[in-house]
């Protein structure tokens, strides 16, 4: 049977990649206000010329009887002319680069906007509101019992994780995996040995008494503001038996916290 374990935590390696984005953003920005001046600069430079040209333009055919003074003004004027392209050409380029960077800057916006949301959804605090018993009475039999060491009712996490420990004894067969569901999807499943000293002193005649335990670690961070945890336990004889529900919800921190 293969074994699946998920886990979320926060880790340093997230805030410097938060602090990162950070900075690339006012790097971008600063970028953009350059860019934006070299623009503005350029625009200035193109309507001069254009200024020039009409007024060379006019000159020209006021000397229309002057051919030396045409000339020189045809050449000045064609001098212009390419100026003028030039600043139309280099316009042109800068708008493209301005263009690029409002996309990077947008696309830093955006990945930063996403690193909050996390960071927030992290922080917001879990509370576990309920733990349910589901264990059919026709099921009585199957086992010899099953316990949440951790958590415990009303204990609130704001890790972004919450951390299950308990125990389960089968008595037909032995329980072998457990497995947490969430709105009939598996959620993750995870094997039933860790050693349970406790339970071996109120089970001694029942040799895998010590070894009834299990844990696990499940992201909660981005849950519905309430979600129920189905905890199932699965025999050696492959039949599954209901165990409890851990009712989660999300909680507002009081101000005086």
């Amino acid at each position: 049977m293969r074994l699946t374990k998920l886990a979320n935590w926060f880790s340093d390696g997230d805030l410097e990649k938060y602090k990162q984005q950070a900075q690339a953003t006012q790097q971008a920005q600063a970028k953009l206000h350059k860019i934006e001046s070299e623009l503005e600069k350029l625009s200035n430079d193109f309507q001069a010329a254009q200024k020039e040209l009409a007024q060379k333009k006019a000159q020209l055919q006021i000397n229309e009887g002057f051919q030396i003074e045409l000339g020189e003004t045809q050449l000045k004027l064609q001098k212009v002319d390419a100026q003028a392209q030039r600043y139309k050409q280099e316009l042109f380029e800068r708008q493209k680069q301005l263009n690029s960077l409002q996309s990077q800057f947008k696309q830093v916006q955006q990945a930063l906007t996403k690193s909050q949301n996390w960071l927030q959804q992290i922080k917001t605090p879990i509370e576990v509101t309920e733990i349910n018993k589901t264990l059919p009475k026709q099921d009585f039999d199957t086992l010899w019992g099953f316990g949440i060491i951790t958590p415990a009712v009303n204990s609130i996490t704001t890790t972004g994780a919450i951390v299950v420990k308990g125990w389960v004894l089968g008595k037909k067969a032995d329980a072998q995996t457990l497995k947490v569901v969430c709105q009939g999807e598996n959620l993750l499943e995870t094997p039933i040995e860790l050693r349970r000293p406790m339970v071996a002193q109120q089970y001694p005649d029942i040799p895998l008494a010590n070894q009834s335990g299990f844990e696990f670690c499940l992201a909660v961070a981005g849950m519905p503001t309430k979600t129920m945890l189905s905890l199932e336990a699965v025999l050696a004889d492959r039949s599954v038996v209901p165990l409890c529900n851990l009712v989660l919800t999300q909680t507002i921190e009081s101000k005086d916290t």
